[in-house]
């Protein structure tokens, strides 16, 4: 490696003075002897000045006390400060080393693997060190998880996390503002990491203390992460104004820089993404998609980021276009060890595009493999329920709900409106207008709260005018009347609304057709006529846009109708 202008390597004397700290001049030093900084520029001087004066001791040492304020903006030029000074003098400190593996992941980093070698590196010095060091183990433990944790292994991160909290709770040196410092931050690395695994509850708990911690405890990028995964989490449990409330505080943080455009301010841009798209605003949507792309660049966020930009097909309707981005995302979060939630999101979009371009089969398989994540905030149920509804089926479509309706109010509000429409569509087929009324006012004034216009899309269209026409009459609070305003009438269509729906007795028929029963078979079996069996088939093919039995069965598979014959 070269040296630095103005930086002479020590010779073997001076390197034994490592630790025996000499401080830079206008430098003040601490009572441990270590120089203080406050900022970057004051750091960075202090630095230059060293290297100027030939002390390279003095320029490591102040590295060595304040690079955890520094690297996630300036770990560029903290590594090449490194890299200028002889190795000799540095590459056996597990601290400086974890310095250097904990610079690739900042503002302007070309990769994010390359750390962990010097990780595993400062690691082993720490396991062989007499006396330990507990606390600085703590340290690379924290800043090695948030380098795994970008390169989507997210269990291991959450193991380095446990491993740096044993060896800070074996400590009894450290001062209490060092530890609760480290505990804030520790707190806030596995509330991403437990994010990203789908775990809302827990993440919403840990990085509400570290949020509260914040202060003088972290970092401005570490704030800005934090703020801008709790939008996410709140957007994920369906609280819409908590999550707009922590983007605009995460904005007033990044005021002034570029970070909103970095992997510490992705999350703030993907749920400002999510956010438009749920209340159907096209032009906000697409200006924050246009700034995702080099904001999650080379982080974990690159895969949730194609996903919240495919969303935006919902409202523009180019499902060929959304799809190629969650192919995309796929081949990111594929190659982790656990994908975690984004891929159970990003296959629920694909199935609902699928669907609306007519390739009702595949979406139908899709649905049906997908676990709903935590409160159901991602929840196949509903799309199950409005396909058996949209073909005749009231009371399959309350049975798909089921679990929807055990979760009650732990239900993510932003998948509860759904749940509540369709229950109350149902509901009114079935002919128990009480029930159906309080339903469907529940979910117009939830989605009223959340001032979300993306619902109402489940709902075929004969169905959804009927419902709110009804609704509309009855007294409702002035911003339900608005959502009515804009939506009755005109709800998107999807591909399987337009169904007419198929008669009990003509899903009886269908059912018997998988079983590969003749017209006398079925006859016999339903105490009908052959031409009674015949005229429902002929409706059966028309409803189905079917020519053949073939053709009927195919399509009744691809509308889940034949799934019913295995429960009776």
């Amino acid at each position: 490696m070269t040296t630095a202008p103005g930086c002479v390597p020590l010779n073997p004397k001076q390197r034994n003075r490592a630790y025996a700290v000499v401080p830079a001049e206008g430098v003040p030093a601490t009572a441990k002897g270590r120089p203080v900084t406050t900022d970057w520029p004051s750091l960075k001087s202090a630095v230059t000045a060293a290297c100027d004066a030939g002390e390279d001791v003095v320029a490591l040492d102040a590295l060595r006390a304040h690079w955890q304020d520094h690297v996630a903006e300036h770990g560029v030029e903290i590594r090449g400060m490194l890299e200028s000074l002889s190795p000799e003098l540095w590459q056996d400190d597990p601290e400086l080393v974890t310095a250097f593996a904990a610079s690739y992941r900042c503002v302007g980093t070309a990769s994010r693997s390359a750390a962990l070698p010097y990780f595993d590196a400062a690691e082993r010095m720490l396991d062989s060190r007499r006396p330990p060091a507990p606390a600085l183990a703590a340290v690379t433990g924290l800043h090695h998880a948030a380098a795994l944790r970008s390169l989507g292994r997210f269990d291991d991160a959450i193991a380095r996390l446990e491993a740096a909290v044993a060896a800070l709770d074996s400590d009894t040196t450290e001062t209490l503002g060092m530890r609760i410092r480290l505990e804030t931050r520790l707190a806030l690395q596995r509330g991403i990491a437990v994010y990203h695994l789908g775990d809302f509850d827990e993440a919403k708990r840990l990085l509400r203390i570290s949020a509260g911690l914040a202060g003088a405890n972290l970092t401005r990028t570490e704030q800005l992460e934090c703020l801008s995964v709790l939008a996410l989490v709140e957007y994920s449990r369906g609280e819409f104004a908590a999550a707009q409330r922590y983007t605009e505080e995460a904005h007033r943080l990044a005021a002034g820089t570029d970070l909103a455009a970095t992997p510490f301010g992705a999350g703030t841009l993907i749920c400002e993404t999510l956010l438009s798209v749920e209340k159907s605003r096209l032009g906000d949507a697409r200006a924050r998609t246009a700034e995702l792309p080099r904001a999650t660049a080379r982080s974990e966020w690159e895969a949730l980021g194609h996903y919240a930009t495919a969303t935006v097909s919902v409202i523009t309707g180019e499902y060929v276009q959304g799809i190629d981005l969650l192919r995309r995302a796929s081949q990111l979060y594929s190659g982790w060890p656990r994908p975690g939630f984004v891929h159970t999101v990003a296959e629920g979009l694909r199935a609902t595009y699928l669907l609306r371009l007519g390739d009702t089969e595949t979406a139908w398989s899709l649905f049906g493999s997908l676990e709903p994540t935590q409160h159901h905030a991602n929840c196949p149920a509903r799309f199950i329920a409005s396909l058996r509804f949209s073909t005749g089926d009231a009371r399959g479509a309350l049975a798909a709900l089921q679990s929807c309706e055990q979760l009650g109010e732990q239900h993510s509000s932003r998948t509860y409106v759904d749940v509540l429409l369709l229950k109350g569509a149902a509901h009114a087929e079935l002919g128990n207008p009480v029930v159906a009324e309080v339903a469907i006012d529940r979910g117009l004034l939830l989605a009223a709260k959340n001032g979300m216009r993306l619902p109402f899309r489940l709902l075929p269209e004969r169905a959804a005018k009927r419902l709110f026409e009804s609704a509309a009459s009855r007294p409702q609070p002035p911003e339900v009347l608005d959502i009515l305003a804009d939506v009755q009438g005109s709800p998107s269509r999807h591909g399987w609304s337009d169904l007419e729906p198929l008669s009990e007795r003509e899903r009886d028929i269908v059912q018997y057709l998988g079983r590969d029963m003749t017209v006398a078979e079925i006859a016999s079996h339903l105490y009908i006529s052959n031409n009674t069996v015949k005229t429902h088939l002929r409706s059966i093919y028309r409803k189905l846009g079917a020519s053949s039995r073939e053709d009927a069965l195919r399509r009744s598979r691809e509308l889940g109708l034949q799934a019913d014959i295995t429960r009776r």
